[in-house]
């Protein structure tokens, strides 16, 4: 069940994010809103099934904003873990930073992690090494005219293609710290620049696309 917030609260009205959510930097602390944890529905009510559900501190990427309920909080649709876009009650969504409007306050727990990160300069440099350490990398694709193309370096350094995302998308690799992934920016043309290479952590990291 959605989780019921205490009648003392006072919500303070903040300035919706938005296009906000998505600045310039592509770091996980880009990712402004998370979730108390609770469940994530197949549309805007509790009238509709349980798809899925979120730990309290786990971030997401906010897509549309529908009218409050008769209790105040919005119902927004949002892209959340593996790709997978549902619904979430305005009560249990939180602002890491800020208080966000229609969301309840500011989260208490936070599970946002930047992955390693490194020049496109630097490529050739890159290849993977042995497969000991697992971890996980989720890149999220902020609302934007483009997308990009993920690549897992090979133990050669060679370009493996493994997904393509668009705006409001995501997707993780489940992988291993040892191993880079190259993110190129494609252009409506289909040509490719380099965006950016990630390694992942010991805990499981956020990198965010616009």
């Amino acid at each position: 069940m959605e989780k019921k917030m205490k009648k003392s609260f006072v919500f303070l009205p903040a300035v919706l994010v938005g296009m906000s959510l998505f600045a310039s930097q592509t770091h996980a602390s880009e990712l402004k809103i998370g979730s108390w944890g609770g469940n994530v529905r197949s549309g805007p009510s509790t009238d509709y099934p349980i798809i899925g559900s979120l730990k309290n501190g786990d971030p997401v990427v906010l897509l549309r904003k529908k009218k409050p309920a008769n209790d105040g909080f919005n119902w927004f649709k949002i892209v959340y873990g593996n790709g997978q876009v549902g619904y979430q009650w305005g009560g249990i969504l939180c602002g890491f930073n800020n208080k966000v409007n229609g969301t309840y306050g500011l989260c208490e727990n936070d599970n946002r992690s930047t992955p390693r990160n490194y020049k496109c300069s630097d490529l050739t440099r890159f290849r993977s090494k042995e497969a000991e350490q697992k971890t996980k990398v989720t890149f999220f694709v902020g609302q934007t005219d483009n997308s990009f193309r993920i690549y897992w370096l090979d133990y050669n350094g060679n370009k493996k293609s493994y997904k393509k995302l668009s705006s409001g998308m995501s997707w993780t690799a489940e992988t291993y710290r040892s191993h880079p992934w190259a993110i190129y920016r494609v252009s409506a043309n289909g040509s490719e620049t380099c965006h950016s290479i990630v390694k992942g952590k010991r805990k499981s990291s956020q990198w965010l696309l616009r």
